[in-house]
Order: structure tokens, then C-alpha cells, then sequence
């Protein structure tokens, strides 16, 4: 009777720790590298005077140390602002 209740309570933890992620269920390597954190990003700005700058944005790969860039513009008056590159919605693999 005892071994019932206990395989019973062991049953019952690994479902409880399957269900809460405390255990990899999956199978997969814990050596991938994880993207968490792996890509950051920067912006900067600068002026051209009075009138005029521009603005723009970097994101770094940390584990490789690559960092390119994903977006930058032109402003000044009116009608006279252009975009430069704008690659803000592809993959960073697909970045030049």
C-alpha cells in the first residue's frame, strides 16, 4: 500500500514540474545558444546646424561581435528629409 501512495507522489511531481517547466520534457540540448539578450540595440543623432541631422540605429550582435545597421534618416526642412536605409523589419541574418 505504501509503494502505491509513493509512486503515486512521484506521478504527481514530475506532472507538477513537467506543467511549472522545472523539467525539460522536450529533450533538446542546453548547449544551443540562446537568443536572450544575444541582440541589442543603439540609436544615435546628430545635427547638421540649425536646420538639418540626421538619426539612426545599430543592432549588435553580442556573441559575435558583428553590429550593423538598420535604420537611418535624413531631416532637415521640410520635403528635404530622406530615409537612408530602413531594414527595421528583416532578420538580422538578412541585414548588409
Amino acid at each position: 500500500m505504501k509503494a502505491k501512495y509513493f509512486v503515486f507522489g512521484v506521478l504527481a511531481t514530475m506532472f507538477f514540474l513537467v506543467l511549472t517547466g522545472a523539467i525539460d520534457h522536450q529533450g533538446s540540448s542546453s548547449s544551443a545558444t540562446l537568443n536572450f539578450g544575444r541582440y541589442q540595440l543603439s540609436s544615435w543623432a546628430t545635427s547638421f546646424g540649425e536646420k538639418g541631422g540626421a538619426v539612426g540605429a545599430f543592432v549588435i550582435d553580442t556573441v559575435s561581435g558583428e553590429t550593423r545597421t538598420v535604420y537611418s534618416r535624413t531631416y532637415g526642412p521640410p520635403m528635404e528629409s530622406t530615409v537612408v536605409k530602413n531594414d527595421l523589419k528583416k532578420p538580422y541574418s538578412a541585414i548588409q
